[in-house]
């Protein structure tokens, strides 16, 4: 009976499979599975985003413009920063 109880101790906590390994490679599993979902979300958002762009030129002159602060030659670019932003 000895042996059976160490034995089951031995499974239970030292072993490689043991309740804390699995009980910590669930949370890990877990972690991974939002992680998964997460950037899943960012890439369909991401495919969507490379459509918009590649379908008009308009929408790329946009892009463009807005966030790298492309101008034309001859053009000036004013960007204007909300105070609260920089706060």
């Amino acid at each position: 009976m000895l042996a059976g109880l160490t034995f089951a101790i031995y499974l239970s906590f030292f072993d490689a499979n043991s309740l804390l390994n699995i009980v910590s490679l669930k949370a890990k599993e877990k972690a991974l599975e939002k992680d998964e979902k997460y950037y899943r979300v960012r890439i369909a958002d991401t495919k969507q985003r490379l459509e918009e762009l590649t379908s008009s030129t308009d929408n790329l002159e946009k892009f463009a413009r807005e966030i790298h602060h492309m101008k034309r030659p001859g053009e000036s670019v004013y960007v204007l920063v909300d105070r609260a932003e920089l706060e």
